[in-house]
């Protein structure tokens, strides 16, 4: 199962979500089209997921790179993990649109605003906002805050 890394610190973030708190339509962040619809029951179905974030294509550092980069559609399966510190959404892709057998984005809330994080494999000291596709449930924060995917206990 692929995780993202996490660091200590402090902040008002708040793990304590559940998969009811998951339910809706997820947008992408920072101007990309991505669209995941979690629907109640587990089941997922997305639109537009860059082929660069776990589904086999290059390897991205930052999000801007992800902009104008090749996008795949697909569905699937999805639970949410436990929650804490680590709590995560787990996409299980069906198909061989997303040839890989899960993708796990941390979720939490934040002053409302409910986001799931996906680390583009920059180490934790070297990265920011922009190393990480960031899905926001409802409308999309165009430029997330600095520490936003980080986790803190």
């Amino acid at each position: 199962m692929l995780s993202t890394l996490l660091l200590s610190g402090c902040t008002d973030s708040d793990f304590s979500l559940t998969a009811e708190d998951a339910v809706g339509t997820w947008h992408a962040g920072s101007n990309l089209p991505t669209q995941l619809e979690l629907v109640e029951g587990g089941v997922f179905t997305v639109t537009d997921w860059p082929l660069n974030v776990r589904c086999g294509g290059g390897s991205p550092r930052t999000v801007k790179a992800l902009q104008g980069s090749g996008t795949v559609d697909f569905a699937g399966t999805w639970e949410e993990g436990e929650s804490g510190s680590l709590n995560a959404l787990t996409l299980y892709p069906d198909g061989e649109a997303c040839p890989i057998s899960s993708i796990t984005a941390q979720f939490r809330s934040e002053s409302g605003v409910k986001y799931a994080c996906l680390s583009l494999g920059v180490p934790n000291e070297l990265s920011n906002a922009e190393n990480f596709f960031i899905l926001y449930l409802g409308e999309p924060h165009e430029t997330p805050k600095s520490n936003a995917c980080y986790s803190y206990n």
